[in-house]
């Protein structure tokens, strides 16, 4: 949805207008709507890629989810790199400057597209690491590397892709995220089928032709998002890649202390997740599958959260941008009260139909009684999760990324897997609690993250303290 600019820094403290709090509250969930739908298409298409490369055989399915171990994490340093232009983009609006963020973003996107390049590049040479690995399969193989070549192709159109949404976010239009993101999914699904079975006179590429759908989706989705930026109204005053800027050491010193931050914590957290689910191999495939399935419908409860801490990076960046502090703490207030809200729903809906979801994904009894003890589990981990996503939220609309970046390393590699890999080892016990283990270590990573950033948020606010990256963009 759209929202109005927000009044001139120049004025002073006393004009600040701090709306009610049901105002603030309907205007973080008209950004939230949009985001959370568009976050449902972008899981969607990973679905439509799981069901319809399964449908190709079991070895084109492994093929795509040994690459994803691989893909996800460096894709997620692009993703997070973006991730600094919404806050960018919110504070120029706030203070009234929408006539410098065509400049201050064209740093910023050279600096992304660059780096999806190099990331596309790593990509590639991903699949040599399949050697190190002794009696796998050579078909997995082969599907893995052909999905992980034609994924590295796509690096340079997700990241534009995710350059204009995090733009049009940061001005508090948020419905190009739904739209452009169900585009995609609508693409994305009669494009696998041609590419995957070989339709419309193309080759039937298994496993491999997801990965191919995948980079056409996206490269004709970055496209016509980029259209829509250039010609809709809304996007008059402040429309970006209309002529070439200078790149000054400031502004790219500027957005690479606010931006590297961001993206190693993205690729980091990922990375922890991906790491504990290979840790699990030697429990066997009922502790996997169990595991898997916890995680999975924990992924789905996170859209919540996560999209409301989108929309309250936008709202406390606009506020900050003008120095609005009494605004900025009301929005923060707002996105928790949200937040708690969304919590009481997901644990309400997890406890009354867990056996049912379970269900949903497996019919054996051992691994749905093991997943029932997990998804107990993930009940405790919402409030945490919650609260520590909500957090970041707020801080990257101070772009105060490097407390952020602090923080996942000290709770993650410090906390959550020493503890997680002690406990389902048996190192402390003496009994190895398996994949229980692990989620106990992520509920005390989640409860680290939640605590220090809450003590972070309370010292910010009581002495008004301005984070170092954005003094230097002031």
């Amino acid at each position: 949805m759209t929202e109005q600019p927000s009044s001139n820094p120049a004025a002073s403290a006393a004009s600040e207008i701090v709306p009610s709090r049901g105002t603030e509250l309907k205007r973080t969930l008209r950004l939230f709507a949009p985001i959370f739908l568009g976050q449902i298409a972008q899981t969607s298409m990973g679905v439509v890629d799981t069901v319809m490369a399964g449908a190709a055989g079991t070895e084109q399915l492994s093929g795509v989810a040994i690459a994803g171990s691989f893909f996800w994490p460096v894709m997620l340093f692009v993703i997070g790199l973006c991730f600094a232009i919404s806050p960018i983009t919110a504070q120029l609006r706030g203070a009234g400057k929408k006539d410098h963020i065509p400049e201050s973003l064209h740093t910023a996107a050279v600096i992304c597209l660059t780096a999806s390049v190099a990331v596309g590049a790593l990509i590639f040479a991903a699949p040599m690491l399949y050697s190190l690995v002794p009696g796998i399969n050579a078909e997995m193989v082969r599907v893995a590397t052909g999905y992980l070549y034609a994924i590295a192709l796509g690096m340079p159109g997700f990241a534009l892709f995710n350059i204009l949404r995090a733009y049009s976010e940061g001005l508090g239009n948020t419905m190009p995220t739904l739209i452009f993101g169900f585009t995609a999914l609508i693409l994305n699904i009669p494009l696998n089928y041609i590419f995957i079975f070989g339709k419309l006179g193309m080759p039937a590429l298994g496993g491999i032709g997801c990965g191919v759908a995948t980079t056409v989706t996206i490269y004709i989705a970055a496209f016509l998002f980029l259209i829509y930026v250039q010609r809709h109204p809304f996007y008059r005053d402040c429309r970006i890649f209309r002529r070439v800027y200078p790149i000054t050491v400031p502004h790219v010193k500027g957005f690479l202390h606010l931006g590297i931050p961001l993206a190693l914590s993205a690729m980091i957290e990922v990375a922890c997740f991906s790491l504990v689910s290979f840790l699990l191999t030697p429990f066997g495939p009922i502790v996997v599958a169990a595991h898997s399935i916890a995680m999975n419908l924990s992924g789905l409860l996170f859209m919540f959260p996560l999209s409301l801490s989108s929309a309250v990076t936008i709202r406390v960046g606009e506020a900050m941008g003008a120095l609005h502090w009494n605004r900025a703490r009301r929005s923060m207030y707002a996105s928790f009260m949200l937040g708690a809200i969304f919590v009481i729903f997901n644990c309400t809906l997890v406890l009354l139909l867990r056996h049912q979801i379970i269900g949903l994904y497996t019919d054996s009894t051992e691994v749905r009684l093991l997943a029932e003890s997990l998804v107990l589990l993930c009940v405790f981990y919402q409030l945490p999760d919650s609260i520590q996503v909500l957090a970041i939220g707020i801080l990257r609309g101070f772009k105060d990324s490097h407390t952020i970046f602090a923080v996942t390393i000290g709770a993650y590699w410090l906390v959550g897997m020493p503890l997680g890999f002690s406990l389902a080892y048996g190192y402390i016990t003496g009994t190895p609690w398996a994949a229980q283990g692990f989620w106990y270590g992520f509920i005390a990573a989640l409860a680290t993250c939640a605590a220090i950033y809450c003590c972070r948020l309370y010292f910010l606010f009581r002495h008004r303290q301005i984070p170092k990256a954005m003094r230097l963009s002031m």
